[in-house]
């Protein structure tokens, strides 16, 4: 049996949004995106621990952003594969002869703050389902649940008890006959053990202090004494004080960290659900559902869980997470991503759940795909440039001019030695809006069969207006747009391959004709190179790193430095490193500099969702 999708209709966040899952399936998203909301649509209908109070909608189940007022949520669960003989026996004649089944929950009210009630509905297709009076299903259908706010040792004394439980009954009579002549042996030697720790002195001791401070409270004491003992459990009770220890050597210790112990719960699942199907047919068909699974968890021990929940657990699992190290190390093709986009406050997801198109761009980052890398599923935008150098420099200058990354969940990436598309077309399907900002440069053409042997190509100019072409169909313009980019790339694409020499009149002259109309869709041009544009940008800069290349006065060789743009770029990313870790504060100088449009316009497309959200609500 495998779950194939859920549907959910203007429930909370979701206005209409269908998400097909896979055997392993991991939901990736950014905070209050909707991951929990889609584990607790599947709890409504599939979770045995909800009572029937639970099942009651509340006002704040029903969308707040649909158009009109949404007075009737729904969820529905396609379910394929439904050839366990619990899952027939349990279903009957709401399976399809295809081994589909559907359940639906309807919520309605009357109007906010109304009258509210659920109906649930089972059948063998959408056009046949039938209404139900209960869950009835979940004796042989339901999921395990666990949340981001776990009470762990709770959950590992039910399992625990649960995994004895089920070897108990799971014994041979030879084994039963076996057990019960040691309980008998061990309960002869616990009653000699508690009679031997009750005569210890320290022990009747303190029995008799407690008592004479009993009989001067209160006269009801005097016929009556009270000692301290050791409460040994009974035979039947025995296993159920039984705890999870660590040993090292000879010696016991409680189980330890919270890590360690969300290992341990885990472990105990997937013990439980292979013995309940190592003799054929299991009893039941659970879906584990876990929140946060990396909890307490360091990198490599994330990586290791992803790949055991993968791998080893034998039942249908959906994980959510906020960690890059396990999105890195899942089945692309397996990856969901709740977000949402400009313009509309609703979760939405791209490709309708998991799927092999978003899986084959993840897999085309190859072995570049690093947590570094991951960490962009959970962005609400991206800065892309070309080096490690823009990192350097717009990650400082952004905490300069007060643009806070982090809290604002704007990620900068370099696309060093791969290029602009690949990244764009990973970001495009996976619905997160991006800017970036490449250099103005020439590059030199052979072209024997052409009047023009020898051209250079504004290949800056012609790489954006080539993305802009082909990768920005979706993209939601910044500001007004008030020319027709497409047009203006038509009129000038002699001027960015005709030329005969590489001259910097003409770079500029094409910079001042493109440079507004594509930053106006995220797409920022140098007026040369990273380089350039710092030191030119105003006297301050130009003073710092003059200053910078100054030898002191203490060097017995001075070695002249006469063009400093050459010698940052020498250095490159050393560089940047090394003079802002010292001289930051001047990039406060280009708060209004065409450098820092790339960070303002990431800031503008967060914000403006962050506002679509706030009107909304």
């Amino acid at each position: 049996m495998k779950l194939n999708y859920i549907e959910v209709k203007n429930y909370r966040n979701f206005i209409n949004t269908k998400l097909h899952f896979d055997e392993k399936t991991l939901i990736i998203g950014a905070n209050d995106i909707g991951k929990t909301n889609v584990l607790y649509a599947l709890r409504l209908l599939l979770d045995k621990s909800l009572s029937e109070n639970d099942l009651q909608p509340l006002d704040e189940d029903f969308c707040i952003y649909s158009e009109a007022e949404a007075n009737e949520f729904s969820i529905t669960l396609h379910i394929v594969e439904a050839i366990e003989e619990c899952i027939l026996s349990c279903f009957r004649e709401h399976i399809s002869d295809n081994d589909d089944v559907y359940l639906r929950y309807v919520a309605t009210r009357t109007r906010i703050g109304g009258t509210k009630d659920y109906k649930l509905f089972v059948g063998p297709s959408l056009e046949e389902l039938q209404l139900v009076s209960s869950r009835f299903y979940l004796r042989a259908l339901n999921m395990r649940y666990v949340s981001a706010t776990r009470q762990i040792d709770q959950y590992l004394k039910n399992q625990k008890n649960r995994l004895i439980e089920y070897l108990q009954d799971a014994r041979t009579d030879e084994e039963e006959k076996s057990d019960n002549e040691k309980f008998q042996d061990l309960s002869g030697r616990i009653k000699v053990i508690e009679s031997e720790l009750n005569t210890l002195s320290f022990i009747g001791k303190a029995g008799e202090t407690l008592n004479n401070q009993l009989r001067d409270l209160s006269e009801h004491h005097q016929e009556q004494n009270l000692k301290l003992g050791v409460d040994l459990p009974a035979n039947d009770d025995l296993f159920r004080k039984i705890s999870l220890l660590s040993s090292i050597g000879e010696h016991n210790i409680q189980l330890g960290g919270e890590g360690r112990k969300n290992q341990a719960f885990i472990a105990l699942w997937s013990a439980l659900n292979q013995i309940s199907i190592q003799d054929g047919q299991p009893n039941e068909v659970s879906i584990f559902c876990i929140e946060e699974c990396e909890a307490h968890l360091h990198p490599h021990q994330q990586r290791k869980l992803a790949e055991y929940l993968v791998k080893v657990l034998p039942t249908q699992v959906i994980l959510t997470s906020h960690s890059p190290y396990i999105a890195c190390e899942f089945n692309p093709s397996s990856i969901i991503r709740l977000h949402t986009k400009q313009g509309s406050p609703a979760t939405i997801c791209n490709h309708n759940g998991v799927s092999e198109e978003l899986g084959n761009q993840i897999r085309s980052m190859e072995y570049r795909l690093s947590p570094l890398i991951a960490e962009v599923y959970f962005s609400d935008c991206v800065l892309l440039v070309e080096g490690t150098s823009e990192i350097v420099f717009y990650k400082n200058l952004a905490h300069q001019l007060c643009v806070d990354l982090d809290k604002l969940n704007i990620s900068v990436l370099s696309v060093e030695g791969v290029g602009f598309t690949r990244y764009i077309d990973l970001l495009n399907a996976l619905g997160i809006p991006w800017v970036m900002r490449t250099d103005n440069d020439y590059q030199k053409y052979n072209r024997p069969k052409q009047q023009l042997k020898e051209a250079y190509y504004l290949t800056g100019i012609r790489r954006l207006t080539n993305i802009f072409s082909t990768k920005c169909s979706a993209k939601v313009p910044i500001g007004e747009q008030r020319v027709n980019l497409a047009e203006l790339i038509a009129e000038n694409a002699d001027k960015l391959t005709e030329n005969n020499t590489a001259s910097n009149a003409h770079r500029h002259e094409m910079y001042n004709v493109f440079y507004l109309p594509l930053s106006n869709y995220g797409l920022f041009l140098a007026e040369e190179g990273l380089e350039e544009d710092i030191y030119h940008s105003n006297n301050d800069m130009t003073k710092a790193i003059n200053q910078y290349f100054v030898p002191s006065e203490e060097d017995e060789e001075v070695l002249v430095i006469e063009d400093m743009v050459a010698e940052m770029k020498s250095k490159k990313s050393t560089f940047m490193y090394h003079f802002l870790e010292n001289n930051s504060e001047c990039l406060d100088s280009l708060k209004d500099d065409p450098l820092a449009e790339p960070l303002y316009a990431c800031q503008t497309i967060v914000q403006q969702m962050r506002v679509a959200n706030h009107v909304e609500l």
